[in-house]
């Protein structure tokens, strides 16, 4: 069964044929061939996510990061930044970034960041002497964030999967989501250096003014939605709908870049994001339902465990348990970010936390990393590494939206994305190995 479940993945999947079909005909197959009727079994995974409360957040903040990308919000955020730091030699880039974390903190989705940064940051980068295809690396990259830095979807996804607090999740992607943004920041000064760069005019008193008054209500929206969560006024859900209704009401009321006869058409937009990442979601959710009955993560965890084992017999084989232990947390981890990186080049993240999540969650308790804030920081790590792929082909999904966005092929980019990539891996070490980062901000929740 096992086998022909992932030989019609791989085969559905070489061919370029939908990874939601992919993963739908190939479930459906291998369930025929071990004479389970497909049709009723079916239904329950596919449907199993319907039933969890938290879920509920997902088409609400979708619905939220469309207001907010249609609504004048980015350009805000982006004004701010600029004003700041815009006139520094390697200040546009800096503001991409740094505008990028800023807006994934009110969208909560990659690909938006991406789209609505790099829309309005790349021609002015590439007009100040910035390649176009650098610009859209950037963008794509720096959109990234949008998986870690709360309200962000991908972890709802893993908190309710996991069953691990979604609150505590948001706050403990924060620190990990500037880190990552400072990481490719450092990078910053020595690649601007190889370029002919115009320099911004320094913003004035009045400017600085101007767009930090500009961008309070966006600002207001962030400190909203996590002072809420942290301080436990509202769940993650009841955030969601926060979210939509500020952002009506400052995009109508407040920077009138929205007219009602607008609404339509972006409840119709984010109906069809909602529901095409829904039957992604649901096909995912069968296809891992079909590989737990084949045992396969109690295969995969087994053979990750004692792969470490070996490794640490052969380089220490008198150690104390808890040295042993320790070791044995430290290849463990190492293993599971390799394996990690390389499955998520193929499947998007979040149809992909659906299938590796089961996969984990054995391991996860081997290493004494299933409970408490041990649980929240293992989660974020996962979601931190499989954001990585977003800029990874052949699947990378904000890396296709930066090259739409800014005109240029996925080629052009990739030398500027493999440098991007590196210190992005630096950044995902220290989230993994370094659990202070993770853990400080959901330890004052209580």
């Amino acid at each position: 069964m096992t086998a022909i479940l992932l030989i019609t993945f791989f085969v559905l999947l070489l061919i370029r044929v939908p990874i939601a079909f992919c993963m739908l005909i190939s479930s459906l197959a291998a369930l025929l061939y071990e004479g389970i009727n497909p049709i009723m079994v079916a239904l329950e995974p596919t449907r199993s996510l319907s039933g969890f409360y938290a879920f509920l957040a997902v088409p609400f903040f979708i619905l939220a990061g469309e207001i907010m990308t249609h609504g004048g919000l980015s350009a805000k955020l982006i004004n701010f930044v600029k004003s700041y730091i815009g006139h520094k030699r390697c200040g546009l880039p800096l503001a991409t970034v740094a505008s990028s974390q800023l807006f994934g903190a009110v969208s909560g989705a990659s690909a938006a960041t991406c789209a609505a940064i790099g829309a309005i940051m790349i021609p002015p980068l590439e007009k100040n002497g910035y390649p176009r295809a650098f610009s859209s690396a950037l963008a794509a990259c720096a959109g990234t964030t949008g998986a870690l830095i709360p309200p962000s979807i991908v972890l709802l996804i893993y908190g309710t999967v996991a069953n691990v607090s979604i609150e505590k999740l948001f706050i403990a992607g924060i620190i990990p989501g500037i880190l990552v943004g400072l990481a490719l920041m450092a990078l910053l000064p020595r690649m601007s250096r190889k370029f002919n760069v115009i320099i911004e005019p320094k913003a004035t008193f009045k400017e600085k003014v101007v767009n930090t008054y500009q961008s309070f209500w966006v600002m207001l929206l962030m400190v909203i939605i996590l002072g809420g969560i942290m301080g436990g006024i509202f769940t993650t859900t009841e955030a969601s709908s926060v979210a939509v209704i500020y952002a009506l009401l400052i995009s109508i009321v407040v920077y009138k870049q929205l007219k009602l006869r607008d609404l339509p058409k972006l409840f119709l937009s984010a109906a069809k994001t909602t529901a095409a990442l829904s039957f992604l979601l649901a096909t995912a959710s069968l296809f891992a339902w079909t590989l737990s009955i084949g045992q396969i993560p109690i295969v995969i965890a087994n053979a990750v465990l004692s792969t470490s084992d070996s490794i640490i017999n052969f380089f220490a084989s008198n150690i104390s348990p808890e040295s042993y232990f320790m070791a044995r947390k430290i290849v463990v981890l190492l293993i599971l970010n390799i394996m990690l990186l390389l499955f998520s080049m193929f499947i998007d993240i979040a149809p992909g936390l659906l299938i590796v999540v089961p996969v984990l969650l054995p391991i996860s308790a081997a290493i004494g990393m299933d409970s408490g804030l041990s649980a929240v920081h293992f989660g974020v790590l996962v979601v931190s590494n499989m954001a990585i792929s977003l800029v990874t082909p052949p699947v990378g999904t904000t890396l296709f939206v930066a090259g739409g966005v800014g005109k240029v092929s996925v080629s052009q980019m990739l030398p500027y994305i493999f440098r991007f990539y590196a210190v992005m891996l630096i950044a995902q070490l220290l989230i993994t190995y370094v659990p202070f980062f993770t853990t400080f901000l959901p330890s004052l929740m209580g």
